[in-house]
C-alpha cells in the first residue's frame, strides 16, 4: 500500500483513497485504484517465459509483446461491477467496445476478448492482422492435428530423403537433426574456418564433446581444398575478428563449410558424426534440384533498405532467399504447394506456422545446444532482437521426426495445439503464500467470432473485428468506443516492421491475397533517426485525435503502456497528448522486462513500464497534478512513475512544444 499512496499523494483531489469504491458517473474504476502490487509481482514471473503464459497469442514471431497479465489487470479495472474486478473472475467487459489502433502482438485484444468484449484491432503491418486473426478464430483443435498430420505426411514423402543419413555406429539409415557449419573467413591472407566454439556439447560425465573429435588436426578438407579450423577466442588473439576478413564477395550460403553433423538412430539415440561422402552429395543434389525453382527469379524476395535490413545489405545479402540452405528453399517450395491443396479456412494458421518456423530454420541460426539443460536447442534468428550472423551456423531439419527444437512437429504442438487447448480453458497463476498455483477461469475463451462492421456487434460479446489499417484515419464513428487500450512503439531503435521483412517475403508468397502486402512500413509512429525525431510525435498525435473522436464521453478513456530513458521520446508523446486533447487521470508502475532477457541483459535497460490513464480533455477539469521535484535517473521503477508524473503535471499547463522540449531536457538531462 506504501507505493499507492505515495503516487497518490502526489495528486490534488485524492486525498480519501477510499473514494475508488464510489465512482461518478464521469469516472472509472481505474481513474483512482489499480492493483499495482498484485499486478508487478504476477508480471515479474511472466516476464521470465511470456509465451507459457499466454500461448494463443504466440503463434508467430512479433517483438516486444507487452505483459498479458498487465493488461488483464488493466481491463479489470474497467468493468462497471466491483465484483468483476477481480483478477479470477471470468468475464467483466461484456456490452464493452474496446479498441487498439497499433495492436502489435494484440495482447490487448486476447485479454479483452476473454473478459466478454467486442474488440477492434487496427495495425499497419499485416503480420500482426493475420496472427491476431488465425489465433482468435474458432477452429476445433482435433481438425487442425487432422490437417496438419496431412499436411507433414506429404512434406515427409518429398522432403525426407534430403536428410537422411547413416549412424556412425551401425551405419543404419538415420534422420538428421541438423548439420553445424563453420564461416569462411581470411586470416593473413589466407582462409580458415572459423566456429564460435570448439566444444559442441557438455557431457553429464564431464568430459565435453568437441570439434577435436572429428579434426584432431584442426584442418578441413573438402575435395581439393583445406582450411585451418579457428575459434573466436583464437580469433581474437589473432586479430581476425574484423569485418575485413569476411568473404563479401561470395554468395553469404558459400561462405560456410559443413563441420558437424547431429542425427538420430533408432539403435545408438543421438550422436554426432563429420558428414561422410553421401551427406556431402546430399547438399549437392539440393543444389541441383534449387536451380529448377522458378520463385529464385521473384523480386519480391529483395532486401530493402532499412536500418536493420542495412545489416543484411552490409554483409552481401541482397536477396532474402540467400539466406536460406538448398534444402530450407526445397521445404518452403514443398510447403507453399502443400499449403494450395490445404482447404482455404486452414491456409492461414499453416501458412503462419510455415514463415515462423523459418526463424529456427535459415543459415542465420545458431547453435546453444553446448549446454547439458538444452541439448540440441538452436539460437533462433532474432534472439537479439536483431539479425545476428553467427559463426557456427545451424541447418536445421523441419521434418525431423521428433518434437526438437525448430521442427514442424514441435512448433505445431506448441504454437497450434497447446495454444488452442488453453485458449478453451485459460489459465492464470495465483500466489498461495508459498508458491504460485495454476488457475483455470472457468467460462472464459480466449477466442471470438469476427465481424465486418460495428453493427454486427449488436446483442454480441467476444466478437472481434480486424483489419490492416492505417489508425490516423480510423473507419468508425464518432463516439462508438468505450476504452482504447494499446501498446505504442517505443519511440526509436526498434525496427520491427523492418525486421519483419524476413517472414512477410515468405508470407506473400504464401497467402498473395490476404494482405496489402505493398503498404507502406515507414507510416508507423516510430523515429528512425536523431533527425526524425519528430516523426513519433506527429504519427501519434494523428492517432490520438482519432483515438479522442472516437471514444464515448464521459467515460472513455485512453489507456497504454509506456517507458523510455530518453527525453525526446517523453517529450514528443507528451507533444502527440497535448496536442490531441488528453489529460492524465493516473499512473501506475509494473515490472515488463526479465531483467536476464538476451536483448537487454548487458545494457542500461528500464524494466518496468508506466500505465497511462488518460481522458479527453473537459473545460471543468480539475487539476490533479504537482511538479515532482525531482527525477530519481538510478533505479528503473523511480524513473518511470517520476516521467509519467511529470508528463500529468506537463500536460494540465499550456507549454507549446518548444518548451515541452527544454522541460523534458531538464528534468531528465540532455539526451
Amino acid at each position: 500500500m506504501q507505493r499507492l499512496m505515495s503516487n497518490t499523494q502526489l495528486m490534488l483531489g485524492f486525498s480519501d483513497i477510499a473514494r475508488k469504491f464510489i465512482l461518478p458517473s464521469s469516472e472509472v474504476a481505474i481513474d483512482s485504484f489499480f492493483p499495482e502490487e498484485e499486478a508487478d509481482r504476477l508480471a515479474k514471473i511472466e516476464s521470465y517465459n511470456k509465451h507459457l503464459f499466454r500461448p494463443n497469442t504466440y503463434l508467430h514471431k512479433w517483438w516486444a509483446r507487452r505483459s498479458g497479465v498487465t493488461f488483464r489487470y488493466i481491463l479489470k479495472q474497467l468493468s462497471t461491477d466491483p465484483d468483476q474486478r477481480n483478477f479470477y473472475v471470468p468475464g467483466g467487459l461484456e456490452g464493452l467496445t474496446i479498441l487498439d489502433p497499433m495492436m502489435g502482438g494484440a495482447t490487448t485484444l486476447h485479454e479483452a476478448i476473454r473478459l466478454g468484449a467486442n474488440v477492434i484491432g487496427y495495425d499497419v503491418d499485416p503480420i500482426p492482422v493475420l496472427q491476431a486473426r488465425a489465433t482468435l478464430t474458432n477452429i476445433d483443435v482435433q481438425e487442425k492435428q487432422v490437417i496438419f498430420n496431412e499436411f507433414l505426411k506429404k512434406m515427409n514423402q518429398e522432403l525426407s530423403h534430403h536428410f537422411d543419413t547413416s549412424c556412425p555406429y551401425c551405419h543404419e539409415k538415420s534422420d538428421m537433426q541438423f548439420l553445424l557449419y563453420g564461416l569462411r573467413r581470411r586470416i593473413n591472407g589466407n582462409e580458415a574456418v572459423f566456429v564460435d566454439s570448439f566444444i559442441l556439447r557438455a557431457e553429464t560425465t564431464g568430459e565435453n564433446k568437441t570439434i577435436h573429435d572429428f579434426y584432431p588436426s584442426l584442418e578441413i578438407k573438402r575435395g581439393n581444398r583445406s582450411w585451418s579450423l579457428i575459434d573466436k577466442d583464437e580469433a581474437k588473439k589473432r586479430g581476425a575478428n574484423n569485418k575485413h576478413s569476411e568473404l563479401l564477395e561470395i554468395p553469404f550460403m558459400d561462405r560456410y563449410v559443413p563441420l558437424v553433423m547431429v542425427g538420430k538412430c533408432a539403435r545408438h539415440n543421438q550422436y554426432f558424426k563429420a558428414p561422410d561422402q553421401n551427406d556431402l552429395q546430399k547438399i549437392d543434389n539440393a543444389v541441383s534440384k534449387v536451380a529448377k525453382l522458378t520463385f529464385l527469379a521473384d523480386n519480391d524476395f529483395i532486401v530493402p533498405q532499412g536500418p536493420k535490413s542495412s545489416d543484411l545489405l552490409a554483409r552481401g545479402v541482397t536477396n532474402y532467399l540467400n539466406l536460406f540452405s538448398p534444402r530450407q528453399l526445397i521445404y518452403l517450395s514443398e510447403a507453399k504447394r502443400c499449403i494450395e491443396e490445404t482447404a482455404p479456412e486452414h491456409r492461414l494458421w499453416l501458412a503462419l506456422l510455415i514463415s515462423t518456423s523459418l526463424e529456427f530454420n535459415s543459415m542465420l541460426c545458431g547453435y546453444k545446444g553446448v549446454d547439458q539443460r538444452r541439448p540440441g536447442a538452436i539460437r533462433h534468428v532474432f534472439s537479439h532482437h536483431a539479425y545476428s550472423f553467427p559463426w557456427t551456423a545451424l541447418e536445421n531439419n523441419p521434418v525431423f521426426k521428433a518434437k526438437t527444437s525448430g521442427t514442424l512437429l514441435n512448433l505445431f504442438d506448441k504454437r497450434i495445439l497447446k495454444a488452442g487447448i488453453w485458449a478453451h480453458a485459460p489459465v492464470e497463476r495465483r500466489w498461495t503464500g508459498a508458491k504460485w498455483d495454476k488457475v483455470i477461469i472457468d467460462g472464459e475463451l480466449d477466442l471470438g467470432h469476427e465481424c465486418e462492421s460495428l453493427d454486427e456487434f449488436t446483442g454480441k460479446t467476444h466478437s472481434f473485428i480486424i483489419k490492416q489499417n492505417d489508425s490516423s484515419m480510423m473507419p468508425l464513428p464518432d463516439k462508438s468506443i468505450d476504452y482504447v487500450v494499446t501498446d505504442p512503439p517505443y519511440f526509436d531503435n526498434v525496427q520491427y516492421s523492418d525486421l519483419s521483412h524476413f517472414f512477410r517475403c515468405w508470407l506473400r508468397w504464401f497467402l498473395p491475397d490476404q494482405a496489402d502486402w505493398h503498404y507502406q512500413p515507414l507510416l508507423s509512429a516510430v523515429a528512425e533517426c536523431q533527425e526524425n525525431e519528430s516523426k513519433f510525435g506527429n504519427v501519434l498525435a494523428k492517432i490520438w485525435q482519432e483515438c479522442h473522436r472516437l471514444l464515448i464521453k464521459p467515460h472513455g478513456r485512453l489507456i497504454f503502456t509506456y517507458h523510455h530513458w530518453r527525453a525526446a521520446a517523453w517529450s514528443q508523446l507528451t507533444i502527440s497528448l497535448a496536442s490531441s486533447r488528453f489529460r492524465l487521470m493516473n499512473n501506475y508502475i509494473v515490472c515488463s522486462e526479465n531483467p536476464i532477457s538476451v536483448h537487454i541483459r548487458s545494457l542500461h535497460a528500464l524494466k518496468h513500464d508506466a500505465i497511462l490513464v488518460l481522458k479527453p480533455c473537459d473545460s471543468d477539469d480539475e487539476r490533479r497534478w504537482k511538479e515532482p521535484e525531482k527525477l530519481q535517473t538510478n533505479d528503473s521503477e523511480a524513473f518511470c512513475r517520476g516521467c509519467a508524473q511529470y508528463l500529468g503535471w506537463i500536460l494540465e499547463q499550456n507549454f507549446n512544444q518548444a518548451e515541452i522540449n527544454h522541460l523534458w531536457k531538464d528534468f531528465i538531462g540532455s539526451d
